[in-house]
């Protein structure tokens, strides 16, 4: 009820829930997709891949205004997102993700992580071109940040893989570790690469072409 009071109030037309995963608890998310409705609003935000599983609940979103949503997709390697705690997550089933979402209208920001111990140099070019493959609207390349006070920064700790506490280059698009498998610049090139090759003209055509989201894309989803 505060929300939508919040969104009256505001005579908001256009919404960005920022909530790291909307739908956590999916009965609150039904509650308050159920109440966007009569608002009718444009709304994004952030969820699980989870949401995609639901169709219900995915059908709901897209009723309530819902039409851009970032997911952390993370990796196409299984191991990676093992390591990762994100075990929910098939990379085999994402082009589905993909597709339930366009079916909805919902544009498809995909955000992958690059780093991981399991990643090896050719993980760049293999992931852009499975992003644009799969008609991922916005793809999101990060590179593995071990912010200080986690887990991952402990280990790499531990292990004499941290390269520096410059903490102004610890925003996901500096090597600040390093990499299992290969030499930070290469980890640095080849995220830069990740992102040259999904965002060229060609790419982003064949991404968004005839795509049912593409609406959304242009709104800034």
């Amino acid at each position: 009820g505060e929300v939508v009071e919040d969104i009256r109030r505001h005579g908001a037309r256009k919404l960005i829930f920022v909530d790291l995963n909307l739908i956590a608890d999916p009965v609150y998310a039904r509650q308050l997709f159920e109440a966007l409705i009569p608002l009718r609003v444009n709304w994004y935000g952030l969820s699980t891949t989870l949401l995609a599983e639901d169709s219900e609940l995915l059908a709901l979103a897209a009723r309530s205004g819902c039409r851009g949503i970032l997911m952390g997709l993370e990796s196409i390697s299984p191991a990676s997102l093992r390591d990762s705690s994100k075990g929910f997550n098939h990379p085999h089933r994402y082009r589905e993700i993909v597709g339930r979402l366009h079916d909805h209208g919902i544009a498809l920001q995909g955000c992958f992580v690059f780093g991981g111990d399991h990643d090896t140099p050719e993980v760049f070019e293999k992931t852009a071109r499975f992003a644009v493959e799969s008609k991922i609207d916005l793809p999101r390349f990060a590179v593995l940040t071990p912010f200080p006070g986690t887990r991952l920064f402990q280990r790499l700790e531990s292990e004499g893989r941290i390269l520096t506490r410059d903490w102004e280059q610890y925003d996901a698009q500096h090597v600040v570790f390093q990499p299992a498998q290969m030499t930070p610049k290469d980890l640095q090139e080849g995220t830069e690469r990740a992102w040259r090759c999904a965002y060229g003209y060609g790419s982003i055509l064949k991404r968004i072409w005839g795509t049912p989201s593409v609406s959304a894309v242009g709104t800034g989803a």
